[in-house]
């Protein structure tokens, strides 16, 4: 992944109960994951990230919708 455009970038995390941050990783097509929680149990944690996925996938199925052939 040479040709991507990357730049540098500062979260501020103090009031943050859980974090992932989600980075190229140094093959082509893998990603580096990094995440915490601090402050919230890793069951909750957990409930939101599945929440938040099913956000994407709504998101992504609205614009791409699949058409039957």
């Amino acid at each position: 992944m040479s040709d991507r455009n990357v730049t540098m970038t500062a979260i501020d995390g103090t009031d943050a109960l859980a974090a992932v941050i989600i980075r190229p990783g140094s093959t082509n097509g893998s990603v580096s994951i990094e995440a915490f929680a601090n402050g919230m149990d890793k069951e909750r944690a957990a409930y939101v990230l599945r929440y938040v996925a099913d956000q994407f996938e709504a998101e992504a199925a609205a614009e791409n919708p699949i058409t039957p052939a």
